[in-house]
């Protein structure tokens, strides 16, 4: 078993996201039982294991949160950044973003599929949603569904952010994929279609070659 486990490959982060994007409901029409799943979503941090809720100090409630799958910040998120300032976050689309009604609290969510931070990529990243928030003046956290929550979370807790900002990890396979495995049965099957599209116009060219 241990040898299996060693070999076993994890899904492909943007798989998972798109299952769990899929799970949730389309925006404006999410489903509020699973929604509050999402937000009762155990994450370890440095002091302990805390709710997803706990860590950004709100919850879901229709009508009074908002957000979804590739949110990305828009002018009304600028909150004390000036719009100069704020031009280098307009591009950036975390894997899922909820804030509430007021924009003052937000939650920003990274999936990742690989078992330990790859490189510079990775750290410009977060940096960039640590430094978001600290000067934006938001108040929230920073959250990553992770297969290896060990390894990623100690990779955060050495990541330069503001003192007493709330950041975490979510084990990917233990909490999400079990939850989203119908969803992702879908995902993966179009993937196959796609691939298998993809051989058979490939082979064509072959022939004429």
């Amino acid at each position: 078993m241990a040898e299996m486990n060693a070999n076993r490959k994890d899904f492909h982060e943007w798989m998972v996201t798109k299952a769990l994007a899929a799970h949730l409901g389309e925006k404006g029409k999410e489903d509020p039982q699973r929604m509050a799943w999402l937000f009762e979503l155990e994450a370890s941090t440095p002091q302990g294991v805390f709710k997803l809720r706990d860590l950004c100090g709100f919850d879901w409630a229709a009508g009074e949160t908002f957000g979804g799958a590739e949110e990305s910040f828009k002018e009304a998120d600028r909150g004390k950044l000036s719009s100069a300032e704020f031009g280098k976050y307009l591009a950036i689309a975390p894997d899922f973003r909820y804030w509430t009604k007021e924009r003052n609290k937000q939650l920003i969510v990274e999936a990742k599929g690989t078992p330990k931070p790859i490189g510079r990529r990775d750290d410009v990243q977060v940096e960039r949603y640590f430094m978001y928030l600290q000067d934006s003046g938001n108040k929230g956290a920073v959250i990553y569904f992770v297969p290896n929550p060990k390894v990623w979370l100690a990779w955060l807790a050495n990541i330069p952010k503001p003192n007493g900002l709330p950041f975490g990890v979510v084990d990917l396979r233990a909490q999400i994929v079990p939850k989203v495995a119908n969803e992702l049965l879908h995902v993966v099957g179009e993937a196959l279609v796609q691939t298998a599209d993809l051989l058979k116009e490939a082979l064509q060219f072959s022939k004429t070659t």
